[in-house]
């Protein structure tokens, strides 16, 4: 098919997706279309609606040959391509209705479009015809209904499309009365009209083809009568309808009848009946002729009106007399008689020539009277026709009239009536003008069906829905009673009678109060007018019934025979005769009847019934009765009045003595009761009034407490089964109290908490359910609703007046509410939903009413953490509630909870179908009523839940949300209700709640209200499930067509007639869509879904067909960033969300990435994104309210809209940046390849070009409007007059997305309005300040709206410059534009002085961009140097910053504040320390500036200095990680702030230091810390991070002398001794590998390597002072000798690793500065530091071997280096390819950067040691030593030996070999090509100084000079000894251990030593030093200063060892 299921198609398109179904729908207003649309969709239509009564063609050739060609071009000129399996079944259309083949292929698209079809269906091509002619006839007669909604449009003034219907129908249907009497004529034609041929010749086709004509009839007639209101009709139409009412018989006379003989074709003929009637009436035009007299030569004149032409007067004069005799003609012919009764009136000087046959007809000779009123002397004709009504039986007639679903809803909906529209106003007001014209024409006391009179009156005025009947009863009040008093006749004829005969009366009263049925009490809405006109017509009736001028009473006999009679008669002129009482008589009432009153008989037909002239209340009569009933009905005992005297001659009469008639005591006490509710519901001043007119000291119970003691006695007696009380009376007393609660809740309360019969108690359940029992078996629930109002109302009270009353009526009212909620939770909402109704609305009814109670709770109530202690809830009096409804609900829902809450959402729409197709609008719009309730309850529960996991956070200032577990609500949602079932949409498939609630959205007749909503409540559900567990709920895999769900969305987006509220909370579906729901947000952004089918992923895709590029709403989104500048200013709230979408997609871009591509690849996207960030935000508004607007039924601060579309504009822009940052993140630079910058990036670029523009940038990004003094103000006024309030308690209850900027941003303003107002009730003191609070509460939201947008900017900022420091190195002025904003904003932060919590968050947000700022500047690599001035001008300002009490970095380091902000701090302190040094070190630098600079960075130093002693204290008592982070950085800053060049003495700081004493301090955490690595409690020791951080805290310390000398008499060497560390080292047991997890290094180990370094430091500054030596370190040595030794005794045959050299490096430093210390000048160390250095120097040699072994076998260095970290692995497996030839590959940076700085390292540690042995051994100092003897003391430490080996310790030939490989290294070095070769950091391993050549040189040459020295020295040194005294022997290692190097089989030495060939010996020494002096004269001259006189000064000596070995030689020889 061409348009599957579920897929629609991208644009509107109006022909073929807009339906006259839904036309209908929004000219009648219960469906939305934006007016253009409206209007192209009538122009579009209008050759069909204009002639409705024969719209479609019927098929053509050319029409057929146009379907055929593929191509059909539509009325409103669209082509359609028509698909070629399309075409057959457009015939077969066209055939089968007989159809036009263009409009069958426009029908299919319309059917498609709108209708859920099942797969199975479409494949069935006999079921779907018969679907789409289904389809086909409900739009004819919607087509119909159509042209009857603009005929009533029209009519109606104040309707919203009154002038575009207006214009229509005047353009389209000039001529109205030309149109009409087509539409009679075709109504006419089908009551005679065959079955066609199309039509298939069996029965059930016929019949219903038959059928169909019978509605058509209905909807014809319908027009007609509408074109009646809408226009005067001409005579002739009117007699041609009247003709046609006799010919079709009313329109019961139907040639097909034999097919329409079904109980809905009898409806349908009934309705048709009637509705013909009704419209004979109305072209009449009684309403006019009511009012004004008959002006026929006006008349004549105008043309206008049947009344324009006497001949069709008489004509239909004549017509209406051949009426047949039938009751159902009456109301015509009384009609037409009052008409004609208004021209005989007219004088016959008024009667114009051309009417003067006829009034000559109307008004013969006089005759006799009769009973109607014309005492004019009008008879004869006149008299003869209204008399025919009555013969008739007018009031029967009028009666099925106002029986019928014309003027009855809920009887339309039970006869499934086809009327389009009914109870229309209209209706009634036409039976009213009946009604009017009959007490015109006739005196009411002589009609004899009074009964009847009096129930069509009440039918008329007190029926149906309020906004119907109060005009009526207002029109009746204000209009009717003033022009003619005798249409008030028989209100009162029936108040002559009362109270014998009251309750006609009452009922008439009730009627006549504008509040219509009691079962629509509810839809009394707000609205000032109708509010208004009820009130008068309240008014009106209570006025009339209080003061009443005739008392009726029935005289028994009783009272006339005893002798000491009270009453006598008395002989009377006029009347004959009369009664009267002889003493004065107390009548029921307690009006008191004077003697010798005059009695008038008005019945004296069996009893006596007397009228009294006395004026009495009949309200006083009412309350009477109500108090004798409940005396006497529930009590038993008669009533007598108390505290009352009378006078002893005065007669109290009780109410039997006045006889009142009536059947029931409890139908009287109910009409009594019901009477009083519907006067004083929701109508609070004629409430007190009422109130207090009844309030009388007579000691007697009142109104309200009759009603209260009426209440509990029927409760009671139902509960004691006394007899069960009706409960109608228990629902009208329900009704009463509802209606008195708002005015005297102090006397309800108690009573309601006293009287555990209602809802119960925990001792008993209470009678209320027995009477619900009562009801179910009935199916109606009028006591239900009524129980439901009243807690409504008491919900309502309690909320409104909950700061009024004091705590404990508070905790009084609080208690009654749970109770109540116990019990309508446990007794009527889990059953509702399975009781039998009468009504299916009452059900509606039910789960609306409990459903906004639940939701009024939520959204009106404070909010309740999960974890709230029992005093939290109690303190707030409503808190209890909430947490009712969330255990309820959530946290402990059950699924009896569940189910009628989501089952009520599940079948919505196939209910709501059905009643659409069946008419049914009212129930229909219950049913949306209690949808919307549902889905709103549904929404606050899951938002509730998610504030309760996420701490419910503010303001955008939010925190981490806390997982909880998913609840059953949220399950039920996704899965259905078990065992419910659930009609598939389109695939045949269950449908869950979710799909449903989905398809509300796209679903066009519920309305944008509930679309809104539903989209809420999804946003809601998405965020809940998002931070519930376990996790993986998603909602596509939820949706039965996900991708039509889709589609309809994105359709929605891109429709500007649609809704900016549903399309804004669509945005923000997607928003949350795209953060939560992955699956679901790939669908909307790439249009693709993803589903896994047998193990195979495919790609489905929603959209059209036909090859039209998809709509997504990534696309959708980009299209409104290309709109920005047309959207900007006039839909700011959908600019923000579409761009809160774009954000969070690209914050999720790696989920999407293939869907991006297209877009971050277009130039044009990020152009239109450019115009956003650059547009200029201007300053913000003023939030000052002053002035509230009316808008839209609500009150708005004045400035609302400017301050909502800056926060708008702000958002949007923060938006836009965010993009770019994601987009500058997402293609950051590889750490292994270079990448070019992302399009974006020249967006970016351009920001950061212009200075100023950037400076703009950087001043919006600083702004703040946040008003501190306006919060502090508000919330001064709040505590000073209404302390009991909290704004907590009037947050709005949202999703943080789902807030509008405005004035009802973050507080429910109205909310506070309305409780402020009660509070302060007639205190016009309070209402002022009341008032003012509402003011500032308004202009606090405006404020927050501000301020949260403003946040939101400048955290966009502050991403963008993260992610764009990278990219901006290349920038050449970048630093220039950098700086100069840094220091602006620095001076800004260090200026502001506001402070609060919100400050905090703007303080902290502001550093953060500053920092941002200086980290770009950091990055930069331009030459550009900053002034000295700037920099100056931005320390000063950081210091200030540093070292405010206004946001302290102390207090935030303590976690005193938040959010934290100290770190972002010290990150900028380094920053400008470092500039600042550089500064300082300038030349350029004046004097002046570096001094402030260094005073400045004190200042900052201080502030460090206290915030590390600060971290020391709290580490010593807890554990807290985040320490250990803060005393990372705070190092880090220490180090930076200390350097010299920033300092002209470190004794400032140094001495503060001392002050707060920081170095003992960090010793005593240092010891206590936990170096090991050891699980600890909370409170337990510092972590080995902290540790650390303090171990390089001494390393930063011991670097200079002054605090290294202060760390060391701080004992700081014994504070490692003591560490916990100390005995993993004294047993030698640490390793790299020590306690640490795969892939990382070892904690314990990179502690002992600090401890090395720090040691080291000491030693080289304090090592001359020899005590520091002698003890401490030889000390440190001593003790962990084994683990130095571990070091030093690495050999070839274990792997090697970076640490483990990393260690060796700084044990032998340690080493080379201990040596370097204590031997100078040839002098000997002390004893003990002679002992360590010797062992070191045994060690380090056999060291010195192993690595010559691995630097001369590059190879095998290769095979043994394991890398312990994944980078490290990374790296070196990248660069161990493929083999090593030399010293020259082992050392390329280019190829092997990693290895060539590995090889650095270990040439810099042969380098150290060579270096160390030499000063050992003092080879330096014999070197220039000329002494022979002096040489012979100091035996050699190296054999001096030719060979080298692996296992046997260093020698000559291995110092040789290392001296070689140093030469190649360089020499490589020097090459030109190689000088500047540089290994890049991020390529090697973080633990190893990258590889630099010009270091590498270096190291080199001081290699090669070390090593040939030493070796030069050990050689000749062995020349001067014996052979004996070679190298060999053992001797103990200070160290701690036996070092045997003669025995030592680790080295493979033999046990003992061969014997020695001293001529051998001689020549290899020989062979020595010749190599040496080779070695020496490759040396090049260029290595360094002072390397060619070494050089020469070592070939000299080579030389000459050449020369004396050759002599000595020579000499053996000899």
């Amino acid at each position: 098919m061409a348009a599957p299921n579920g897929s629609k198609p991208s644009a509107f398109q109006d022909l073929t997706d807009l339906t006259f179904q839904r036309l209908h729908g929004v000219l009648g207003h219960y469906e939305t279309l934006d007016f253009e649309p409206l209007e192209a969709a009538l122009q579009h239509r209008s050759s069909l609606l204009k002639q409705c009564y024969e719209p479609y063609p019927r098929p053509s050739p050319q029409s057929r040959q146009s379907v055929q060609s593929g191509k059909v071009t539509l009325r409103d000129g669209t082509v359609l391509e028509v698909a070629d399996e399309d075409k057959d079944i457009v015939l077969e259309i066209s055939k089968a209705l007989d159809l036009e083949e263009v409009e069958a292929l426009t029908l299919l698209r319309l059917f498609f479009y709108n209708e859920d079809i099942p797969v199975a269906q479409i494949s069935d091509s006999s079921r779907l015809l018969d679907a789409i002619s289904d389809f086909y006839y409900d739009e004819r007669l919607f087509l119909m209904r159509t042209v009857g909604d603009l005929l009533r449009v029209k009519a109606s003034t104040g309707d919203m499309y009154n002038a575009l219907a207006t214009e229509f129908v005047q353009k389209h249907i000039p001529d109205q009365n030309i149109f009409i009497e087509k539409l009679l004529q075709s109504l006419a034609a089908r009551t005679t009209v065959t079955v066609p041929q199309y039509v298939p010749k069996d029965v059930k086709s016929a019949a219903r083809w038959a059928k169909q004509n019978l509605k058509e009839q209905l909807c014809l007639l319908e027009v007609i009568f509408w074109s009646a209101i809408s226009q005067t009709t001409n005579g002739s139409f009117v007699l041609q309808f009247f003709q046609a009412t006799t010919h079709l018989g009313l329109g019961r006379h139907q040639h097909l009848e034999e097919l329409l003989m079904d109980e809905e074709c009898g409806q349908l003929l009934d309705d048709i009946e009637v509705l013909f009637g009704v419209t004979a009436i109305q072209l009449l035009e009684l309403d006019k002729l009511l009012d004004e007299e008959v002006d026929l030569e006006l008349a004549i004149k105008r043309q206008r009106g049947f009344l324009a032409s006497p001949k069709d007067v008489a004509d239909i004069h004549t017509a209406v007399s051949q009426l047949p005799d039938e009751q159902r003609y009456s109301p015509l012919v009384l009609s037409w008689g009052y008409v004609v009764s208004k021209i005989a009136r007219l004088p016959r000087d008024e009667v114009p020539q051309e009417y003067e046959d006829f009034y000559g007809v109307l008004n013969p000779a006089p005759a006799r009277r009769t009973r109607f009123a014309v005492a004019d002397g009008t008879l004869g004709v006149t008299e003869s026709v209204l008399n025919r009504a009555f013969e008739l039986g007018i009031f029967g007639a009028l009666r099925r009239y106002t029986s019928s679903p014309l003027l009855s809803t809920a009887l339309a909906a039970a006869v499934a009536s086809k009327l389009t529209e009914p109870n229309n106003a209209q209706f009634r007001y036409v039976i009213k003008g009946v009604l009017m014209a009959v007490l015109d024409s006739v005196q009411v006391e002589y009609i004899t069906d009074y009964d009847t009179l009096v129930e069509v009156w009440t039918s008329v005025f007190g029926s149906g829905e309020m906004p119907i009947v109060v005009h009526l009863c207002a029109s009746f009040w204000t209009r009717d009673t003033v022009n003619s008093t005798q249409r008030r006749s028989l209100l009162d004829l029936s108040l002559s009678r009362f109270p014998v005969e009251i309750l006609p009366l009452l009922r008439l009263l009730r009627a006549m109060s504008g509040t219509g049925g009691l079962a629509e009490l509810d839809s009394i809405a707000d609205d000032d007018i109708q509010a208004a006109l009820r009130a008068s017509s309240a008014q009106h009736v209570y006025e009339y019934f209080s003061a009443l001028p005739t008392y009726a009473q029935v005289l028994p006999a009783h009272l006339l025979t005893v002798p000491d009679a009270i009453f006598d008669t008395r002989p009377h002129a006029s009347l004959g005769y009369y009664y009267t009482n002889i003493r004065p008589v107390r009548l029921p009432g307690g009006s008191i009847l004077p003697p010798s009153s005059v009695g008038r008989v008005i019945s004296n037909q069996g009893t006596v019934v007397v009228s009294w002239s006395q004026q009495h209340s009949g309200w006083d009569m009412l309350l009477d009765i109500l108090r004798t009933y409940q005396a006497r009905a529930f009590g038993g005992r008669s009533r007598r009045p108390m505290g009352i005297t009378l006078p002893s001659e005065t007669v109290l009469l009780e109410l039997e003595d006045v006889g009142l008639q009536v059947d029931s005591d409890e139908v009287l006490v109910a009409e009594i009761l019901d009477l009083f509710r519907c006067l004083l519901y929701k109508n609070l001043d004629l409430t007190s009034q009422v109130v207090a007119d009844l309030q009388k000291d007579d000691g007697e119970p009142d109104l309200i407490q009759v009603t209260l003691l009426i209440l509990k006695d029927a409760l009671v007696a139902s509960t004691a089964d006394r007899g069960q009380a009706s409960t109608r009376i228990v629902a009208s007393a329900l009704g009463v109290l509802t209606a008195l609660l708002p005015v005297v809740p102090g006397q309800i309360w108690p009573f309601l908490r006293s009287l555990p019969q209602l809802f119960g108690d925990s001792g008993q359940m209470g009678s209320t359910p027995l009477l619900l029992n009562v009801e179910r078996s009935s199916g109606s629930y009028g006591m239900t609703l009524a129980l439901l109002d009243l807690v409504g109302a008491l919900f309502d009270e309690a909320f409104r007046m909950v700061l009024t009353h004091n705590r404990t009526l508070q905790q009084m009212k609080t208690d009654v509410l749970l109770r109540a909620l116990n019990f309508i939770h446990s007794e009527i909402w889990e059953e509702h939903i399975t009781w039998r109704y009468v009504r299916v609305a009452d059900r509606f009814e039910i789960g609306r009413k409990i459903g906004n109670i639940y939701a009024e709770i939520l959204k009106l109530s404070p909010p309740i953490s999960t974890t709230a202690t029992t005093d939290e809830i109690t303190g707030n009096p409503l808190a209890p509630l909430t947490r009712f409804v969330l255990d309820t609900f959530v946290y402990k829902a059950t699924s009896s909870t569940i189910n009628p809450l989501v089952s009520s959402i599940s079948n919505v729409r196939q209910l709501h179908d059905a009643l659409q197709k069946a008419l049914r609008f009212v129930d229909a719009s219950n049913l949306d009523q209690l949808l919307e309730a549902n889905l709103l309850l549904t929404q606050l529960l899951l938002v509730r839940k998610h504030q309760s996991s996420a701490n419910a956070p503010s303001t955008v200032n939010s925190v981490e949300s806390q997982p909880v577990k998913i609840s059953l609500l949220e399950q039920t949602l996704f899965n259905g209700v078990p065992g419910l079932s659930h009609a598939g949409k389109g695939r045949g498939q269950r449908s869950e709640p979710v799909d449903v609630i989905a398809g509300l959205v796209q679903n066009r007749s519920f309305g944008p209200s509930i679309a809104t909503i539903a989209t809420h409540c999804l946003s809601a559900l998405c965020a809940s499930v998002s931070v519930s567990y376990p996790a993986g709920l998603s909602l596509v895999a939820h949706l039965s067509e996900p991708e039509a769900i889709s589609a309809a969305y994105v359709r929605l987006l891109s429709d500007p007639y649609e809704e900016i509220e549903l399309r804004k909370a669509v945005w923000d579906f997607i928003s949350i869509v795209v953060d939560t729901q992955p699956a679901l947000a790939s669908l909307f952004i790439s249009g693709k879904l993803k589903a896994s089918e047998k193990g195979i992923e495919v790609e489905t895709e929603a959209g059209r067909d036909d090859g039209e590029p998809q709509q997504t709403a990534l696309s959708v989104a980009c299209d409104v960033v290309a709109s920005s500048a047309a959207l900007w200013d006039v839909t700011p709230s959908l600019h923000n969300a579409a761009l809160t979408m774009l954000d969070l997609v690209w914050q999720h871009a790696l989920e999407h990435l293939d869907s991006l591509t297209k877009t971050r690849e277009d130039p044009q996207f990020w152009q239109n994104l450019s115009w956003i960030v650059s547009k200029d935000l201007g300053e913000p508004p003023a939030n000052v309210v002053t002035a509230i607007e009316h808008a839209f039924e609500e009150e708005h601060a004045k400035q609302s809209d400017v301050v909502a579309a800056y926060s708008h504009h702000s958002a949007s822009k923060a938006h836009a940046l965010h993009v770019l940052a994601m987009d500058l993140k997402l293609a950051s630079p590889d750490r292994f390849k270079a990448t070019t910058p992302p399009k974006s990036f020249n967006i970016v670029q351009k920001l950061f070009k212009d200075g100023q523009t950037f400076a703009s940038h950087m001043s919006e990004a600083t702004r703040c409007s946040f008003a501190p003094s306006l919060h502090a103000d508000l919330q001064r006024l709040i505590s000073e007059n209404f302390p009991t309030l909290t704004l907590d308690s009037v947050r709005v209850t949202s999703l943080p997305s789902q807030r509008t900027y405005g004035d009802h941003y973050l507080y429910q303003s109205d909310v506070v309005h309305n409780r402020l107002m009660k509070c302060a009730g007639s205190d016009e003191s309070l209402g002022y300040y009341a008032t003012v609070i509402f003011l500032h509460t308004c202009a606090a939201n405006l404020d927050w709206s501000l301020t949260d947008s403003e946040i939101l900017l400048t955290r966009s900022w502050e991403t963008i410059l993260q992610e764009a420091a990278t990219w901006l190195q290349t920038q050449p002025t970048v630093e220039t534009t950098i700086m100069a904003s840094a220091t602006r904003m620095a001076k800004v932060i260090a200026e502001e002085k506001r402070g609060g919590e919100t400050m905090q968050n703007v303080h902290a947000d502001r550093l953060a961009v500053l920092e941002g700022l200086l980290n770009v500047g950091w990055v930069s690599t331009s030459t550009v140097t900053s002034e000295p001035a700037q920099i100056a001008e931005l320390v000063r300002s950081v210091r200030y910053i540093a070292t405010s009490e206004s946001f302290s970095p102390l207090d935030s380091l303590r976690r005193r504040t938040q959010p934290a902000f100290h770190r972002t701090l010290l990150r900028i302190v380094y920053f400008c320390a470092h500039r600042a040094a550089a500064v300082c070190q300038a030349t350029t630098t004046k004097l002046e500036q570096r001094l402030a600079i260094s005073a400045d960075v004190s200042e900052v130093l201080g502030f460090v200095v206290d915030a590390m002693r600060s971290v020391f204290d709290l580490a010593y008592h807890a554990n807290a990680p985040e320490l250990s982070d803060d005393l990372k950085l705070l190092v880090a800053v220490f180090e930076k702030c200390t350097k010299p060049e920033l300092h002209s003495t470190p004794s400032t700081w140094l001495a503060r230091c001392q002050e707060v004493d920081l170095l003992r301090s960090s010793l005593e955490v240092l010891v206590r810390s936990n170096l090991v690595g050891r699980t600890h409690a909370k409170d337990g020791p510092p972590s080995t991070p902290f540790g650390q951080h303090i171990l390089y805290f001494h390393v930063v310390l011991a670097r200079l002398p002054a605090s290294a000398e202060r760390l060391a008499q701080e004992g700081v060497i014994s504070a490692y001794q003591k560490a916990d560390l100390a005995p993993y080292l004294q047993a030698g047991s640490v390793t790299p590998g020590s306690n640490a997890a795969p892939g990382e290094y070892s904690s314990l180990h990179r502690a002992w390597c600090t401890m090395l370094g720090v040691s080291t430091s000491l030693t080289q500054v304090l090592g001359t002072e020899g005590h520091f030596l002698s003890s401490e370190i030889v000390a440190f040595v001593q003790l962990f000798g084994a683990q130095l030794t571990r070091a030093l005794g690495w050999t070839i045959e274990e792997p090697l690793t970076l640490p483990i050299v990393e260690e060796i490096h700084r044990v032998v430093r340690l080493f080379q500065a201990t040596a370097a210390c204590s031997i100078t000048d040839g002098r000997d160390p002390e004893p003990g530091v002679r002992e360590i250095l010797g062992a070191f120097a045994e060690r380090s040699l056999l060291l010195l071997q192993q690595l010559n072994y691995v630097l001369s076998h590059p190879n095998h260095l290769v095979t043994l280096l394991e890398p312990v970290t994944l980078e490290e692995r990374m790296l070196l497996e990248k660069e161990g390819a493929s083999s090593i030839d030399g010293p020259v590959q082992m050392i390329d940076s280019a190829s092997r950067p990693s290895f060539a700085s590995l090889v650095q390292r270990l040439l810099t540690i042969v380098r150290d040691i060579a270096s160390t042995v030499l000063i050992i051994s003092k080879s330096d100092w014999l070197f220039c030593v000329r002494d022979d003897d002096l040489w012979r003391t100091y035996p050699p430490q190296v054999a001096a030996e030719t060979t080298v080996s692996a296992s046997g310790p260093v020698s000559i030939a291995s110092l040789r070999e290392l001296a070689t490989f140093a030469l190649d290294v360089l020499r490589h070095c020097l090459k030109p090509e190689n000088k500047a070769a540089k290994a890049k950091p991020e390529l090697v391993p973080a633990i190893l100084q990258p590889f630099n050549a010009g270091f590498a040189k270096v190291v080199a040459a001081q290699a090669i000079e070390q090593i040939l020295l030493f070796a030069c020295v050990q050689l000749r040194s062995a020349t001067y000894q014996p052979v004996s005294a070679l190298p060999g022997g053992s001797f103990k290692d200070s160290m701690g251990m036996d070092l045997d190097l003669e025995r030592s089989t680790m080295f493979g030495r033999s046990a003992a030593p061969a014997p020695i060939d001293s001529t051998r010996m001689m020549r290899n020494w020989r062979e020595l030093a010749f190599d040496l002096n080779l070695v020496a004269k490759e040396i090049p001259s260029e290595s360094g200063p002072g390397t060619k006189e070494f050089k020469d000064q070592l070939l000299r000596s080579t030389s000459r060892m050449v020369q004396e070995l050759e002599k000595k030689l020579k000499e053996g020889l000899r």
